[in-house]
This record gives structure tokens, C-alpha cells and sequence, in this order.
């Protein structure tokens, strides 16, 4: 019984200590990340991805929507020529 209490309290031990140790490692990192994203070096560069973005959206929007298109067409003909074959098939 007494290694299980040992046990036990050594987890709990660990468990505070690693809370706090990851708790600072943790502040550490968002601060850094914070200062990092703010930086207008990295602003410059979001502002120049949101513009391409703004751009080209417009035509990779109307590419997919050509994309789908010619798919359904496509589909649209195998059901028809599978139709077609079965029909012959069975008559």
C-alpha cells in the first residue's frame, strides 16, 4: 500500500511541476508567435497573399465550376451508355 501512495503522490508531484514548466513554455512561444506575426516584414507578406488570393480566386473558382461541369457531363453519357447496354442486352 505504501509504494501506491508513493506511487500516486509522485504522479501529482510530476503532474504540478510539468503543469507549470509547460504553462511558461507555453507563454513563451505565444509571445514569440505574437511577435513574429506582427511584424511588418510578415504583415507585408499576409497583405501580398490576401491580394493574389483576391485575384485569383475569381478564376480558380470558374475553373472548378468547368471542372464539375464536364464531370456530370461525363457521368450523364455513362449512365446513358450504360443504360443503353443493359436495354439492349435484355431485350
Amino acid at each position: 500500500m505504501k509504494g501506491k501512495i508513493l506511487f500516486v503522490a509522485g504522479l501529482a508531484a510530476g503532474y504540478v511541476v510539468g503543469a507549470r514548466a509547460g504553462r511558461q513554455s507555453y507563454e513563451k512561444i505565444k509571445h514569440r508567435a505574437d511577435k513574429v506575426w506582427h511584424d511588418p516584414n510578415v504583415q507585408r507578406g499576409v497583405t501580398k497573399a490576401e491580394d493574389f488570393v483576391a485575384e485569383k480566386a475569381p478564376i480558380v473558382g470558374k475553373k472548378v465550376q468547368e471542372g464539375v461541369t464536364d464531370a456530370a457531363h461525363a457521368a450523364t453519357e455513362k449512365v446513358k451508355s450504360a443504360t443503353s447496354k443493359s436495354d439492349s442486352s435484355s431485350s
